[in-house]
This record gives structure tokens, sequence and C-alpha cells, in this order.
């Protein structure tokens, strides 16, 4: 059993790299100019087809390695599958979705190349999950991609049940499984077109594999996969450069550890973790240096000059999250203190205050009891990733469920070893069922609420155009639908307070690289007439402004001189066309 587990592991982790590996070549290749080229593209295709399939050999095949208390558990990680997989079939709509990880592929789709997007520094990082997405953006099979993104969620909840599975036993490693996809934070991505899940696989098969090669100094095998998976997870996300400081620091905490192996030995190991890590990471350093100058643009200003006109990002820059928050918030000293709790107990969607996310408190719960036992030295260093990743998050950046997600694998296999060990010594295992049957629940709550927001079955059944889906599911829809079918192939939109979500527009469109309008706020402070305004546009041969228009009115307000706003109104009414509004958002022809 033990050694079927180990092949699991290794399997799974392989068929990642697989993954990997063909959106490196597609980049490298997309760069190239080869975007619309079929053999790229169903290269693409089939390793999906072939990790799809390897998930769906090894998930069915459980029911007859269990007992029944495992197939109960796999039916309830069976209905969780399923329903995101339904919710994966409708129309992108959720936020990144439209202003980055599907609308950056559609503009390499357009361009039959991967370009350089100015407008947009969140372009310059590293976006392996998004080349294997760029296919399906060209064919139009824009749904697709958060059937991938599901797809890693997947394969580390396949993983865990495989390090679990062999640590104690198969019923174990599904209660792993189990609890890692009803998360409500996964369930909630598992149907969107993100990239945060691959980060997450990727740095959960980097940890379980170095710490499988810590058994077997020896196999060199499990060396190399944990290097390469870390190199991917630096080639799909800024916060993979967290993840691999973290888990290097954890190398160099196995290989220094008595009885040491010789020197050279440890050089040959050091250097092959090295250059396996650094390998899958290397092309986006590459192509970012060649354009920008500054191999981490859009981070790391302070040490690379910079020649791209993007809007760079530094850690260092702007407020604490402590300054930030009370700013903010108002939040006083102890609920900013209380961060690390609150973020298990009171996270929310949507709302920026409360994490933009919802965890779960089994992550924390059962930790007093998971030191204990067996594998107390492996445990300690799966909990020193989680707290030294979750405290980076707290003091350096702003603090958000996604970007602290490669904890969640970790903790899950920690409270997973605190409910083993809780349950060696309850004298009544009833009361610990009944915990996690009310934990359970309540993760089933949140699945149902996201299906009925979503209410895909009009859309599903053709009852609902994807146009009427659409138009009810985002209020700026109409706006773009308009500007689509009204305005000449040649014309430039400027969009003002939509979020940045251009996916579904089909002209040249242009947006500031931060939330606010910086550059016609310049043009209306720089102006001594309406004519200014009018040049400083077309100056970016912009024909159009779509605009939302309460957030533009009370942005101008709030920031622009009496003499100014009457500036902007005399533009507004001397140069500006109303050619459709509709839901508070409005589309203006520029004249003049």
């Amino acid at each position: 059993m033990e050694e079927r587990f180990s092949l699991l592991l290794s399997r799974t982790g392989w068929v990642g790299c697989l993954l990997g590996f063909a959106a490196t070549i597609y980049f490298l290749f997309g760069l190239a100019g080869y975007v619309h080229s079929s053999l790229l593209n169903y290269s693409v295709v089939a390793v999906l087809v072939l990790a799809t399939a390897f998930f769906l050999a090894n998930f069915f095949a459980i029911p007859s390695q269990t007992n029944w208390i495992g197939r109960i558990l796999w039916a309830a990680i069976l209905v969780f599958l399923l329903t995101e997989i339904i919710l994966g079939l409708l129309p992108p709509t959720s936020r990144d979705e439209l202003t980055h990880h599907l609308a950056i592929p559609r503009l390499y789709a357009k361009a039959g190349r991967i370009i350089e997007v100015p407008i947009a520094p969140y372009a310059y990082y590293p976006m392996l999950l998004d080349m294997l997405y760029t296919p399906w953006v060209y064919w139009g099979y824009d749904f697709v991609p958060k059937l991938i993104h599901g797809l890693f969620a997947y394969l580390t909840g396949l993983t865990l049940y495989a390090y679990l599975g062999r640590r104690m036993s198969a019923e174990y490693g599904l209660l792993g499984f189990f609890l890692f996809i009803s998360t409500p934070v996964i369930a909630r991505l598992s149907h969107w077109g993100y990239i945060d899940l691959g980060i997450t696989f990727y740095t959960t098969v980097a940890l379980l594999t170095l710490l499988r090669w810590r058994e077997e100094r020896a196999a060199l095998g499990w060396l190399s996969l944990a290097a390469l998976s870390l190199g991917f997870a630096l080639a799909t996300k800024p916060n993979g450069l967290v993840a691999a400081w973290i888990t290097a620091f954890l190398f160099l905490l196995v290989v220094f550890k008595p009885p040491r192996e010789s020197l050279a030995r440890i050089g040959r190991e050091a250097s092959l973790f090295g250059v396996l890590t650094l390998l899958p990471f290397l092309p986006w350093l590459l192509k970012n240096g060649f354009q920008t100058g500054n191999p981490f643009f859009p981070l790391l200003s302070g040490f690379f000059a910079s020649r791209s006109s993007a809007p760079a990002e530094g850690v260092s820059a702007g407020l604490s999250i402590f300054a930030t928050r009370g700013l903010l918030y108002g939040e006083n000293v102890w609920q900013m203190l209380s961060l690390p709790l609150r973020i298990f107990f009171s996270g929310r969607d949507d709302n920026p205050q409360f994490f933009d996310g919802v965890l779960t408190p089994v992550l924390v719960l059962f930790l007093p009891w998971a030191f204990k036992g067996k594998w107390l030295e492996e445990k300690k260093l799966l909990g020193s990733f989680a707290l030294f990743f979750l405290f980076y998050a707290i003091f350096l950046v702003d603090l958000r469920i996604r970007y602290i997600l490669p904890i969640v694998p970790v903790l899950i296999a920690l409270a997973v070893y605190g409910i083993f060990n809780v349950y060696i010594r309850i004298k009544r295992p009833v009361y610990l069922a009944v915990v996690l049957i009310v934990f359970a629940a309540w993760h089933g709550t949140y699945l149902v609420r996201y299906a009925r927001a979503a209410a895909p079955l009009a859309y599903l059944s053709g009852g609902e155009t994807r146009v009427a889906y659409l138009t009810r599911a985002l209020p700026e829809y109409s706006a773009l639908q308009f500007i689509n079918g009204n305005t000449e192939t040649s014309a430039k939109i400027y969009l003002l307070f939509v979020g940045r979500r251009a996916y579904y527009c089909e002209r040249e469109y242009f947006h500031d690289g931060v939330e606010l309008p910086g550059y016609l706020f310049a043009a209306i402070r720089t102006a001594k007439s309406a004519e200014d305004i009018a040049q400083t546009l077309k100056r970016k041969q912009i024909t159009h402004l779509m605009i939302r228009e309460d957030l533009l009115a009370e942005f101008l307000g709030h920031n622009l001189t009496a003499h100014q706003v009457a500036l902007w109104n005399q533009f507004a009414q001397s140069r500006l066309e109303l050619k459709f509004r509709d839901r508070g958002h409005v589309v203006y022809q520029l004249h003049g």
C-alpha cells in the first residue's frame, strides 16, 4: 500500500510537470509568433486530455481501494467535482478572467504572437497557466480555462490523498482530499479561469516530494520532481518567489541536518535543486529582461532600471498593511494583531476588508493535536512553511485569501494529522464524526450559494442565450456589445472605471495601468482649454470613451478644482457625443 501511494504521488507530480512543460513550450513558440499554429495548439490539447484522463482513471479507481467510510467521502468529493464542472461550463464573468487571465491571452490570439502589453503591468507577471488557456480563447471556447483551473485543484486533492494515504490510510487521504476541495475559497476558484490553484498545486507537490526525498536521499528523482515543481510555481505567479525562498530554506535544513553527507554530495544536490528550480522560470526572466530591462518587472523596480512605460510595483512602496487597514477600514490594534486567526474565521467573498474569500476553521482547530505522534519533524517542516508564508502575506502585501492559497493544502495535511490523533485518543469517536459532518455541511452551503448565484440551468439547457446570460451577469456587457456592433473596426476605446474588464471588448482599447484614470486626470489638470483635453486623448488614438458615470463623477468632483471641473464640463459638452447608456455605463464618441 505504501508503494502504491508513493507511486501515485510521483505520477501526479510528473503529470503536473508535463502540463508545465507544455505551457512553457507554448510560451516560447508564442514569442516566436506561432500562436495560430495548429500543431502548437493541439499539442496543448493533447497534454490536457492526458492529464484529465490520468486524474479520472485514478479517481474512479479509489472506491475499490477503500472501505465504506472512504466511499462516502469519495461520493461527497464527486458531488463537488460534478457541480464545479457544471459551473465551469458557463461563460467567464469573474473579474480577473476579464481583466487578465483571459483578456491578455485574447490579445495574444488576436496578434498571433505573445506581445508586450504596456497598459497592463500584470501582463509582465509569469503566466504559465495562461499559456494553457490561450488556444481555447483563440478558438472561442473560453469556458475551458475554468475547467483547466479546476483540474489543478483536483490534482492537488489527489496529491493530498497520496501523501496522507501513505502516512495513515486511504480513508484519511480521502478526508484530506474532501476538506481541500470543499474549502469555500477552493470551491469558488475551481470554476473560475484564474491561476491560484496552479501555484497551489505546484507548491504542494514541491513540498511533499521534498519530504519524500528526505526519507530516501539517494532517490534523486524525488529531488528533481520537487525542484521542477517549485520552478513551475515560480513561473505561475509572483508569490511563487515566496514559496521558493521558504522551500529553499527547508531544503537547506534537510541537507545540513546531522548526520551530514559529504560536502561534495551536498553540493551536487544543491546544484541539481537550484538548476532545475530555475529552469522553468528562466524564460519568463529573459522575456521581461529583454522587454523592460528588469527581469522581475513590475516588481523590484528599486533594484533594476526599467525601460517600460508600464507602472512598476514594489513591496516597499506605500503604506504598511496595518496603516492601510487602519485608514481604509478603521480597524484597531487588536483587530490587526488577530489577523492570523481572523482569516480562518471571518473571511467573506467580494469584501477586501474580510480578505475577499472564505477559508475554514478546520485548518486551525485541529492544529493543537497535529504535532503529536510519529513524523513530528516532518510536521514541523510543513508547519514552518505555512507560518512563514502567512506572515509574509500579513506584513508585506495586501492580505487576500488567494495570495496565501499555497498554505491551504499544508494546513489540510496537518489538520488530518490532528483528526487522526484525536480519533485514536477520544473515547467517543461519534463526537468527532459529528463535528466533521457539521463542517462538511457548512462547506456545502457555500457551494450551493455559488451555484444559485451563477444560475446555470437556463443557459446550459438552451433556454438562455450567451448574450442574455452575460447581460444579466455583467452590468457593463450591454455597453460593450454596443461598442462591438456600432463602432468602426479602427475605433479605440478608453475604458474609465470599468474595472479594466476588457475581455468582451472586440475593439482596440486603452485603460490606465492602475484603478484610477491617471491619463485623463493628467490631461484635465494640464489643459488650458477643452481642445487641449481632446488633443491629449487623440495622441493615444482614442475615438470613444466607455465610462461608469457615477464613479467618474465622484472621482472628478473630489479631485478637481472648480476651474478644472468647468473645463471638463466644457470639453464634455463640446467634444463628446453620447452614443449609449445602460445600467450606469455610457459610451461617448470623441469629436474635434
